[in-house]
């Protein structure tokens, strides 16, 4: 018997769904319905049979699949599935042809002990695509390669990984010459995997291409479970200017400041070119191998003659998106721009595919900053579809879902085409029950705020604390213990209070250093009390570690602290400013 359906005769058992299994492959997606006093999940697959098993735990057996490892079980909420017959007819839940069909997350972090309830979460959601660094992939067990497998979710192993194809401390060495020449001079790959910004390589020279190109026919050979791996520059800038690379730049022609790129000149020509040439090395040989690019920074849109063609997929990363507006928003400075270049995308398909690289965690750093994104997340998913995306992935951490786990549950909802007003106030009946109105009322409030402090936002501190006041995090604040005194032993309401609190405190901090008052004591006392905390789905800690040590050095050498010590960076968040009040 196939491995799904064994794993969903198992789960219909454990979740109360009595049902039969039948196959459809005319059905678009499952389709549930009623016959001769029983319930009938039919379906066109093993994993749409799975998908039809938790849809019906969810919306008749009484649970809730929220949050990765807290499944939530309340029998009030169980229903007569003979009197919705009465009303509904043999169909209970009609097929419906998913609005995206790859939906899912992008790890940059290692497995762990919580990738098994991550799996389990994403299928219990619907969602059957993970891109992960290719280092982390080497590190996943057979076991969760098997879990993934089974429940439907295809591992892309892949992101940032010039300098895994070529690792330059090893080929630092032998080959010198396969790495960017600036000013007149070869680089010195520093091999700093943790970051390697702007680190690439000499992306012309045809030896490195016969290399990459074996490389990664080699990878797939030892990895023959992998059919999706990656062909993405090292983060940052730092193209080659050797003579041939050259070729490819008109260094008058530069980036745009929608995309963190004015500062540097365009390089879509030489990273597509690269793209094209690798892709069909590869696929000539393996055929069944997609190879997956990025368009980001100052690469967005396909260049002059670029497609889309059978065994490529290009993965748009919106970065630095307004949170304000939603992608389609022609009359948002920044993201009229990125829906333009998805357009374009879509535009040059012939065979290939366009995935979405979201940042629905609140753009980068994994800070906990407020993104509200409910309603904005439904009209988003239509538009994608109606334009001719294909997928939607987003960058997440289990440690922070309290703060942006509703936004990764109405994701995988959205992309699968269900009704916005329908999940949305289902889910808060779900996570506060009698007091839904007043969850509801807490996350406008945070939305309102969002939306009243500016035009556009880009949730990074500066943007964010600049334009409000103390106050306002106090009201939030007073607003969630409000709510969690309606149940005070509800733990998610009770992290919702610790997140305001959090707020509070970083708002006092930041108004304290924008007046050059700080010490790296008060960053450090913030700092711990965000540790104190670990164990709460609110905080990254890794993550606060990095950012934290970037304040104290602000704050030690006398520099004004604005985000994370680029000076590039620094410069466009003060442009902004300007331009997107």
């Amino acid at each position: 018997m196939d491995r799904t359906l064994v794993l969903a005769s198992a789960e219909a058992k454990k979740y109360g769904v009595d049902a039969d299994f039948v196959r459809d492959e005319a059905l678009p997606s499952f389709e549930v319905r009623w016959g001769d006093g029983r319930l009938v999940i039919a379906a066109p697959s093993p994993i749409e049979t799975l998908y039809g098993v938790y849809e019906c735990a969810e919306l008749f057996g009484g649970y809730t699949f929220f949050e990765p490892g807290r499944d939530r079980f309340d029998p009030s909420l169980k229903v007569n599935l003979k009197e919705l017959a009465k009303d509904k007819g043999n169909v209970l839940l009609p097929a419906r042809r998913p609005l995206l069909k790859r939906r899912g997350f992008i790890q940059e972090f290692p497995f762990d002990d919580e990738t098994a309830m991550l799996f389990d979460w994403m299928a219990k959601n619907k969602l059957n695509y993970l891109l992960v660094w290719m280092k982390y992939y080497d590190e996943l067990s057979d076991e969760l390669k098997e879990m993934a497998a089974v429940r439907g979710i295809d591992i892309e192993s892949g992101h940032h990984n010039f300098d895994y194809w070529i690792p330059g401390k090893v080929y630092g060495k032998t080959h010198p010459e396969f790495f960017a020449e600036i000013n007149g001079k070869r680089i010195t790959p520093s091999g700093n995997s943790a970051l390697l910004l702007s680190e690439q390589l000499c992306t012309t020279n045809p030896e490195l291409r016969a290399e990459l190109a074996r490389r990664m026919l080699e990878y797939c050979d030892r990895h023959p479970e992998v059919k999706t791996i990656s062909l993405v520059p090292n983060d940052g800038f730092g193209w080659c200017e050797c003579k041939e690379c050259s070729r490819f730049y008109d260094k008058s022609k530069k980036g745009d400041f929608y995309s963190l790129s004015e500062h540097v000149y365009k390089a879509d020509r030489i990273y597509h070119d690269l793209v094209r040439d690798i892709s069909a090395r590869v696929n000539k040989v393996r055929p069944d191998i997609q190879i997956t690019f990025c368009a980001y920074i100052n690469y967005c849109r396909p260049s002059e003659g670029m497609v889309l063609k059978s065994g490529m997929a290009v993965h748009f990363a919106d970065y630095w998106r307004c949170i304000n507006h939603e992608i389609s928003d022609e009359s948002c400075p920044i993201n009229s721009h990125y829906a333009d270049d998805i357009r374009a995308w879509c535009a040059v398909k012939q065979g290939g595919d366009v995935n979405i690289y979201e940042y629905f965690m609140g753009v980068n750093f994994y800070l906990s900053l407020p993104m509200v994104h409910f309603h904005e997340m439904f009209h988003e998913m239509k538009w994608y579809g109606e334009t001719g995306v294909d997928g939607i992935l987003t960058q997440f951490h289990i440690p922070h879902w309290s703060v942006y786990g509703v936004n990764y549950y109405f994701m995988a909802r959205a992309a699968r085409g269900d009704a916005e007003t329908e999940v949305i106030t289902r889910t808060m009946r779900r996570l506060f029950g009698p007091d839904a109105q007043q969850g509801h009322d807490f996350y406008n409030s945070i939305k309102t705020l969002l939306l009243t402090m500016g035009r556009c936002h880009i949730p990074y501190p500066y943007s964010l604390f600049r334009r409000t006041k103390p106050e306002d995090y106090q009201r939030l604040h007073a607003q969630a213990r409000a709510l969690a005194a309606l149940a005070p032993d509800d733990r998610f309401r009770q992290e919702l209070v610790l997140w305001m609190e959090y707020l509070c405190r970083f708002k006092a901090f930041f108004d304290l250093a924008q007046a050059q008052k700080a010490t790296v004591q008060d960053a450090q006392n913030l700092l711990e009390w965000i540790h104190s905390h670990g164990d709460k789905r609110i905080f990254v800690l890794s993550r606060f570690d990095d950012y934290f040590e970037a304040i104290k050095t602000a704050i030690k050498t006398g520099r004004r602290w604005i985000h994370f010590n680029l000076d590039w960076e620094d410069d466009y968040i003060l442009r902004q400013v300007e331009v997107l009040q």
